[in-house]
């Protein structure tokens, strides 16, 4: 292993094969963790591709590469980065609660709160919201995303995010 840091591939136009590949397997993916009660990992790989589209904006409007952070330095970077007013806001608003959901689901499964005896399965089904807020937030921010990259390959006709 290398001790350099990760750093995002960037997508090319024609469309980034392998990237489309990837990305409709794990959409593919987490409808059927959802679809079978298993929210947490589709709240982990919604994540994935949440951070994955911002890190892609931000490397973009940075002009250096911006990869592999955790979601609260994305959210953190693209609010004194981020240009287009309703991404921002996406990010401000609903990523910001969004994440602070997610961060209880994931860190606190197996942690006992004092005077509350809540059973393994309740604890699952009540990540289900989590899961769901957290796919429709994915689909507006890539929405989102593809805007500008559209734009981008229209205006110099080669690579994208």
């Amino acid at each position: 292993m290398s001790n350099n840091p990760p750093v995002r591939i960037r997508a090319v136009s024609p469309p980034d094969k392998a990237r489309n590949k990837l990305f409709t397997q794990a959409f593919a993916r987490i409808a059927e963790a959802m679809g079978q009660g298993f929210y947490l990992e589709a709240i982990a790989i919604i994540e994935s591709l949440i951070s994955d589209r911002l890190e892609a904006r931000l490397t973009n409007l940075l002009g250096e590469n911006y990869s592999f952070k955790t979601l609260e330095k994305i959210v953190i970077k693209s609010g004194t980065t981020e240009t287009d007013e309703k991404l921002r806001n996406l990010i401000e608003n609903d990523l910001n609660k969004w994440k602070n959901m997610r961060n209880r689901a994931l860190h606190e499964m197996a942690k006992i709160e004092e005077g509350i005896d809540i059973s393994w399965e309740e604890r699952m089904k009540a990540l289900e919201p989590t899961a769901k807020d957290g796919l429709a937030l994915l689909r507006k921010i890539d929405n989102r995303c593809k805007t500008f990259e559209r734009r981008a390959q229209k205006d110099d006709g080669g690579a994208a995010a």
